[in-house]
């Protein structure tokens, strides 16, 4: 194959093996910390002391964020080191025992280096017009190959320095690496640098065997063999085609085979060389803990953040629940949903991860969103807290006059006095509910309910929706929303993380019930286990397309095992795009009056034979559709299979249906696991939760994300964004460290 050319980075290193010991004497899930983003290089040098004097002493902060864009302020020329102005800082800093979150600030090169070095720009997608995609401009951030060798030296070289010169200063307890590895289209490339590489990665996966290749990707197909690995192309835009849509990030109609592997290659490029990083700073023996911030958005990314984070030593996340272009907020569940995601990504034994960006104000570059209301942005750190953050920095101290975010406004808009406005207040509250229960949020959360998710069968998904409207997210919330308003915990893991745990009949220990959306990629091991978690008597939930493909995103050619669990066997299926009718849309419970509306797709569900016949299970269809199609030919769209001799059950979820429509059946899993919960909420937006903290004190925290006041249910009602965190009970067992 051809050799790399200048520029161009090797075959992304295997996903495990930067596996590092920590460096850090610092204790990084031991306490509760609070901050700002502040980016002191943004401000005349004469509001340094006084705003770092002010962000310690007045507002309460333990911490700021700084550096991830100073690059040029520390190199301003090719091999020329300035560390002056962040010496400054680092000492007023430690001059005012302020915390510091040190970013290392790769994700903007220079313009020296995008000069001197073109060839280390990525390169977009090709448009749906048959052109080759367009390298990205300097001006912008993120505009880099992970797989340019030339960009690997100069950051090489940069973070070896800064973590040199500041790697043992106690006052930086944090380490941030490059800054949203992958947000905004990043996370691909197609440059010459990133072909060279895909084709090494290739011929390491496949151990040079180009026939095995051709085998999995199916090339036989369209006659489009491959005698060697350097004919491979990158998947671009080819006939037929068409404009990407948005739910792709971007469209080829390549092979799914290809597809697949493309995204695992950009997944371990993004990875490789953040590990990269990683290393240098392990190597330098410095004394902060390593984290990153995800950004959101992450399952619409080619990338694995359980893969990035398993080298560090805490998870952290951007938290914008709006951005620009938002009319509204989102779902109370949803934000709780990704939240249980990011806790899931820590590493097994550890909990606790940082709210890296916390929004305070509008935010949006040339289209401004949604204003949090007042008392809204409280509501949503408290949600943080309760999902498992023990940090927490806000976005950001002051809202820039100039550049690209001068629209994202801060804690001070750009003429607020320092001290002074609502924002400035409602941070110092969110302080105040951080510190004043510190001991709860420091405990493990025990979730007896876990929602498992599949990197790589969110690939496949990303390549071929096959419903214009279909977003696994939404799928994911579809399974989580149920449980969440009934008042549980719940963790959210990888399907490796699960099949790490051990035993499915030890699991059990830890999860009665597994969600499991729209598997459509699947392995006979995690079948499996699923199989025999069921059958030692746990609860599973599935949703539509399961187990229809395996790793190589080839289509199976027996039924679905995972739907045989919960009874049934799938005869039909159907996309419900938008202007489908509505009859389609249509089921119906036994005994209810009104119609529920299911989207997306539907399957029509058929009894397997012999499932009622016998004294072991009881079969039995929840929803049914009621349309001369599906309907007429007598299919079930919601099966549940339930023992009769311990508390296993299978639901299948044939159809996109309504998840308020699923409370019920959630609530009577929940009694048949012996799972402890609130209870079904009185309104769809009030978030109600059990947690023990440190010394097994039990307390109900309760948040109201309405906009408006709602009742409760002992004849009293809600403000706002009320949260309430009451104690309910002393002294039970401590909570343990359960994700392992």
């Amino acid at each position: 194959s051809d050799s790399p050319a200048p520029g161009s980075a090797p075959t992304p290193s295997p996903r495990d093996s930067y596996l590092s010991t920590s460096t850090a004497t610092y204790a990084c899930h031991d306490r509760v910390v609070v901050g700002v983003d502040y980016y002191p290089e943004q401000w005349p040098l004469e509001d340094l002391k006084p705003d770092m004097h002010s962000i310690k002493h007045d507002l309460g902060a333990d911490m700021i964020r700084i550096g991830e864009f100073m690059w040029h302020e520390l190199e301003p020329e090719n091999n020329r080191f300035n560390f002056t102005f962040l010496d400054l800082v680092v000492q007023l800093a430690e001059d005012l025992n302020l915390e510091i979150m040190l970013g290392t600030p790769t994700a903007t090169m220079p313009a020296w280096l995008a000069k001197e070095h073109p060839e280390v720009l990525l390169k977009g997608p090709d448009s749906a017009d048959g052109f080759e995609g367009a390298s990205a401009g300097f001006g912008g951030r993120r505009q880099y190959s992970f797989n340019s060798l030339t960009y690997r030296r100069y950051t090489t070289r940069l973070v070896a320095r800064l973590a040199e010169r500041y790697g043992h200063r106690s006052i930086v307890t944090f380490w941030q690496v490059d800054n949203e590895l992958g947000h905004e289209g990043s996370d691909l490339d197609f440059s010459r640098q990133s072909l060279l590489s895909w084709r090494m990665w290739l011929d390491s996966q496949y151990n040079g065997n180009i026939q095995k290749l051709n085998e999995d990707w199916g090339t036989v197909f369209w006659g489009v063999t491959y005698n060697s690995f350097d004919e491979i192309p990158l998947p671009r835009w080819t006939i037929p085609g068409g404009p990407g849509r948005w739910n792709q990030n971007f469209r080829s109609n390549q092979s799914p085979g290809m597809l697949l592997d493309f995204r695992r290659f950009r997944r371990d490029s993004v990875t490789d060389f953040s590990n990269s990083m990683v290393a240098i700073l392990r190597r330098a023996g410095i004394k902060g803990c390593i984290t990153t911030n995800a950004p959101g958005g992450f399952w619409g990314k080619a990338m694995d953040h359980n893969d990035i984070f398993k080298s560090m030593d805490i998870p952290a996340y951007d938290n914008y629940a709006v951005w620009g272009g938002s009319t509204s907020a989102p779902q109370a569940s949803s934000v709780a949903m990704i939240l249980d995601v990011v806790r899931g990504w820590a590493q097994p034994g550890k909990h606790g991860w940082m709210v890296a960006e916390q929004l305070i104000g509008a935010q949006g570059h040339d289209i401004i969103g949604y204003t949090p209301r007042p008392g809204q942005v409280k509501a949503w750190s408290t949600a943080s807290l309760l999902h498992g953050a023990i940090g927490l920095n806000f976005f950001r101290y002051r809202a820039a006059v100039f550049g690209q975010e001068e629209f994202c406004y801060g804690i001070l808009d750009h003429t607020t006095p320092r001290g002074t406005g609502r924002k400035w207040k409602e941070t110092k509250e969110v302080y105040g509910i951080a510190k004043q229960h510190e001991e709860l949020w420091l405990a493990p959360i025990e979730a007896k309910v876990a929602l498992i998710y599949d990197a790589e069968n969110i690939f496949a998904w990303q390549a071929q929706p096959q419903s214009t409207n279909f977003w696994f997210e939404n799928e994911a919330h579809r399974l989580y929303r149920p449980f969440w308003r009934n008042g549980v915990a719940i963790d959210a893991i990888s399907t490796n993380r699960l099949l790490s745990m051990g035993d499915a009949t030890e699991l059990l220990k830890r999860y009665r019930i597994l969600l499991l959306p729209v598997p459509m990629v699947t392995s006979d091991e995690l079948v499996d286990f699923l199989a025999k978690f069921v059958e030692s008597g746990g609860t599973l939930w599935v949703s539509f397309r399961a187990d229809l493909k395996d790793k190589r995103s080839q289509m199976r050619r027996v039924p679905s095992r995972l739907a045989a669990l919960a009874g049934v066997v799938i005869e039909e299926i159907e996309s419900l795009n938008p202007g489908v009718s509505d009859d389609a849309r249509k089921v119906k419970r036994a005994g209810d009056k009104d119609d529920t509306w299911v989207d997306i797709w539907r399957e029509g569900l058929l009894q397997l034979a012999g499932i009622n016949s016998t004294n072991d299970s009881k079969m039995e269809v929840l929803f049914s559709y009621t349309d001369n199609f599906f309907g007429e030919l007598g299919y079930g769209a919601v099966a549940r299979k339930r023992s009769l001799h311990n508390s296993s059950e299978v639901l299948y979820l044939g159809a996109g249906i309504d998840p308020e429509a699923l409370l019920d059946a959630a609530a009577e899993a929940l009694e048949r696991q012996d799972v402890e919960k609130v209870g079904i909420a009185p309104d769809g937006e009030l978030e109600r939760v059990l947690r023990r903290d440190r010394q097994g004190n039990v307390w109900e925290v309760q948040i109201n994300h309405n906009i408006w006041p709602v009742d409760g249910t002992q004849g009293d009602s809600y403000l706002p964004f009320e949260v309430r965190i009451l104690k309910q009970q002393q002294q039970q067992a401590p909570p343990q460290a359960l994700l392992n």
